[in-house]
């Protein structure tokens, strides 16, 4: 690498909790839940009801809806959640070679797939639109933000399950220290409160019945599995020298990236690959253990996945596990798959912006297994100067990023 710093200078939120930074933050640090039952979708007797389901979006307010009406829900999303970054950050004019967009998503354009395979099984091919194709390609989101903003540098669309935005980003940072871009709109979207897919997810029986706004509880004793959710992060990252010359707010930097791959298990996790992970964030950002005060788990509100990472963390950290506070936002919003590992990285960002650590919302007590500082008394001021955001996916995909308070020595 060439020694060139990364910024995160732009962030394009949305989420259950509502549209932009603010309701993100706001609903973080107030203890808001964005679990609701699902709307517009029938589900029949599936066992689970609520779900972290997207606000209704008027979609004609941030887009030109001639231009809209042909992309996917999952390309529309994309594009609002970039231009809210490019918004956020300051700057008007992303344009040319030296700006890249690399999205990641678990699940593509789902909407129109199953549109497509219903119109296609009840009508016949006849009856399908010419725009099928051009809608449901996974690269579509990418590339619609691309072109929305001329940015001419690498576009790529990464799937690694829930880890996806996350690595995105990681890679993005990557490409920008190694001088192949001074920026890279950075990211992961999933659009997937329809009915083929909650109906999988109620099949691999993962899914929390709690069936009420509480029903995510990373880490607490009385957890029973994931709340299925959908949401966008679109982050922008720069190049710091650049970032600072222009004047442009920072909200962190981001200096370390690990990766690794359990090569155990399609769906169950392994702490050796994760902390593998750790220890290559650590060494990317030059840091030793001593040097973390804060850990955004992964914290996915299973029995397996919560033990596992807290086994883990213990592991990598020794003595300093039970001093760092760790926290999971997932009670807040549910699992957004391949959104969720950006959208931590923007609650990681935010924290070391505002020096204050979200909580564990609905936590209890009890698990011999889970036995951290999740912060449960709800939202924590500290001094923060360097942070890792833990991402584990499917197919064993993991990733850590490394995030420091901006200007760090």
């Amino acid at each position: 690498m060439s020694g060139r710093s990364v910024a995160i200078t732009g962030l394009g939120l949305v989420t259950p909790l509502g549209i932009g930074v603010d309701p993100f933050w706001t609903g973080l640090m107030e203890g808001r839940s964005g679990v609701r039952p699902l709307e517009g979708i029938q589900i029949w007797d599936m066992p689970t009801t609520h779900y972290g389901q997207l606000p209704a979006i008027d979609w004609d307010r941030h887009l030109d809806p001639k231009e809209s009406s042909l992309w996917s829900g999952a390309s529309k999303l994309a594009v609002v959640g970039g231009l809210l970054a490019a918004a956020d950050a300051g700057r008007a004019d992303w344009s040319g070679p030296r700006t890249g967009v690399l999205l990641g998503t678990g699940y593509g354009c789902s909407h129109e797939f199953e549109a497509h395979y219903e119109t296609w099984y009840t009508k016949g091919w006849k009856k399908t639109k010419p725009v099928t194709v051009p809608k449901i390609m996974p690269n579509a989101p990418a590339s619609h933000l691309a072109m929305r903003l001329g940015a001419r540098g690498l576009n790529a669309t990464i799937s690694t399950a829930c880890s996806s935005g996350a690595i995105a980003a990681g890679l993005a940072a990557q490409q920008i220290r190694a001088g192949l871009l001074d920026a890279c709109f950075a990211g992961g979207l999933d659009f997937i409160c329809n009915a083929s897919i909650v109906a999988a997810w109620n099949a691999l029986r993962v899914l929390s019945r709690r069936n009420d706004p509480t029903a995510s509880r990373p880490f607490s004793r009385d957890r029973d599995g994931l709340v299925f959710a959908e949401g966008c992060a679109v982050m922008v990252l720069e190049e710091s020298g650049l970032a600072r010359a222009r004047g442009a707010r920072i909200y962190a930097e981001l200096s370390g990236v690990g990766a690794t791959n359990d090569a155990t298990n399609i769906v169950a996790p392994d702490g050796v690959g994760e902390a593998e992970a750790v220890r290559m964030a650590l060494g990317d950002a030059g840091l030793g253990v001593a040097d973390i005060d804060y850990v955004n788990a992964h914290g996915t509100s299973t029995p397996v996945n919560d033990a596992n990472e807290t086994r883990m963390l213990k592991e990598v950290l020794g003595r300093r596990a039970r001093e760092i506070p760790v926290s999971s936002i997932k009670g807040h919003i549910g699992h957004a798959m391949g959104a969720a590992g950006s959208i931590e990285v923007a609650a990681t960002a935010l924290a070391l912006h505002h020096q204050r650590v979200p909580p564990t919302l609905h936590f209890v007590p009890g698990d011999p297994e889970c036995d951290l500082d999740y912060v449960a008394e709800g939202p924590r001021r500290l001094s923060l100067r360097h942070a890792l955001t833990n991402s584990f996916g499917f197919g064993g995909q993991n990733s850590v990023l490394l995030l420091s308070r901006a200007g760090r020595d």
